[in-house]
């Protein structure tokens, strides 16, 4: 398994020039800030990529990023979950699932086994489910929301 962030970019990367694309500043760019992400446990809007990107320097437009986001997603390299009605973005090399504060819009990343369970409920059902797209997002509150809103 890929654990360090510069291997899990350039696996990427790879994936990038696997399907024929060119490995743009942009498209390097973008899966830095994803990297940086990954590393520390968490997501990013297309925003949050922007103000990175362009805190180091980068000129590179809003759109660009939203359009990069967009390919690495379609082509499995990222995924989105959907936070407080936006997207957020991380790495999609790992499989993992999610948790997200319909209050504050945090999120916490839930282990494969402990989401097993609902994966094989959906599948008794016939919904079948991949991992993709972020795998499973349970919405609910966390403590910080429950006690500002009781």
């Amino acid at each position: 398994m890929i654990t360090s962030r510069a291997d899990r970019v350039d696996a990427a990367l790879d994936q990038l020039r696997r399907a024929g694309l060119r490995t743009t500043l942009a498209r390097r760019a973008v899966l830095d800030a994803l990297g940086d992400a990954a590393v520390e446990r968490r997501h990013l809007n297309a925003g949050e990529v922007h103000r990175r990107l362009t805190g180091r320097g980068l000129a590179v437009e809003l759109s660009t990023v939203h359009r990069v986001l967009g390919h690495l997603v379609d082509l499995g390299v990222a995924h989105a979950v959907p936070v407080g009605g936006a997207a957020t973005f991380g790495l999609a090399d790992h499989p993992h699932h999610h948790a997200v504060c319909e209050g504050c819009g945090g999120m916490r990343q839930l282990p494969v086994p402990a989401v097993a369970a609902s994966v094989a409920a959906a599948r008794e059902v016939g919904v079948e489910m991949d991992g993709g797209s972020g795998g499973v997002v349970v919405y609910g509150r966390c403590p910080a929301c429950r006690t500002t809103t009781t």
